[in-house]
């Protein structure tokens, strides 16, 4: 039979025929990980001394704020702060949500022309906010992609990608149309929030126009006819840059020059 004996300077353990006993030490508090000579709110004292392991606590503390993040964004429809309850043609409102139907009791504010698949989209305003001039001047932005044919500028989805040049590139005399997209707000969103929409999506309103169609007529806003230009926010060259016409493959064209004012309606992404 084993016998062990615990001592104050250390571990000895008898062992029953061998005829000695073997002292091991007892390990120190900061070999072991507790290195705080002050208590900490989580913290875990040390078995054998006044110090305190603080940094499981920290991380404690930080993975139960990464979980409540999650739970958060969850909740509100996706990751990143996205919404897979929403569909093209969806009437978009102040609190982030979506429905087919007009919900009176929520305040609209566009209506979704475009979803990734991944819960995240482009909301459209629910009407013009004016008539703008997208550059004062011909000037070519180097940062922008210069798009030369309907069929490429179809594919470009950047809105807030390319205002976040434009405005870069000048300020509101000398790029009037992003900055007025820029400045638009609404119940529920902040100037800063919206952006001139890229060209890919009125291609997408062009292919949807039935569903966003009766998305707006039910929410009230104003849909974009087939003889309706609205500026985007990509570029053909330094003297012109690509707009809605319904009338045309893709729903685009690029025949007025860019101090010509066009309608201008911003977008939202989700």
């Amino acid at each position: 039979m084993r016998k062990i004996l615990l001592a104050s300077a250390g571990v000895m353990v008898m062992s029953a025929g061998t005829g000695y006993a073997a002292c091991i030490p007892t390990p120190s508090c900061s070999s072991l990980g507790y290195e705080s000579s002050s208590s900490c709110e989580g913290g875990i004292k040390c078995p054998f001394g006044n110090a305190w392991n603080c940094t499981l606590a920290d991380k404690i503390n930080e993975i139960t704020t990464e979980i409540t993040e999650i739970k958060k964004v969850i909740e509100e429809g996706g990751v990143g702060g996205g919404n897979k309850n929403c569909a093209v043609g969806h009437i978009y409102y102040s609190d982030k949500t979506c429905s087919v139907s007009y919900d009176a009791s929520k305040t609209p504010i566009g209506v979704v022309v475009y979803v990734d698949g991944q819960g995240h989209g482009q909301v459209m305003a629910l009407k013009s906010i004016g008539s703008y001039a997208w550059s004062s001047s011909y000037t070519d932005i180097p940062t922008l992609t210069n798009f030369t044919s309907a069929e490429s500028a179809s594919y470009d989805l950047n809105s807030c990608p390319n205002t976040e040049k434009i405005l870069a590139a000048g300020d509101k005399s000398k790029y009037p149309a992003a900055w007025a997209a820029h400045e638009y707000k609404t119940e529920g969103t902040n100037a800063g929030d919206w952006c001139l929409p890229a060209a890919g999506v009125f291609t997408f309103y062009y292919n949807n126009q039935q569903l966003v169609n009766i998305g707006m007529t039910n929410a009230g806003g104003t849909q974009i006819g087939t003889s309706s230009v609205v500026w985007s926010s990509s570029e053909y060259t330094s003297y012109t840059a690509w707009y809605s016409y319904f009338s045309t493959d893709y729903g685009l064209y690029y025949g007025d020059y860019k101090n010509d004012s066009l309608e201008v309606r911003p977008v939202l992404a989700f």
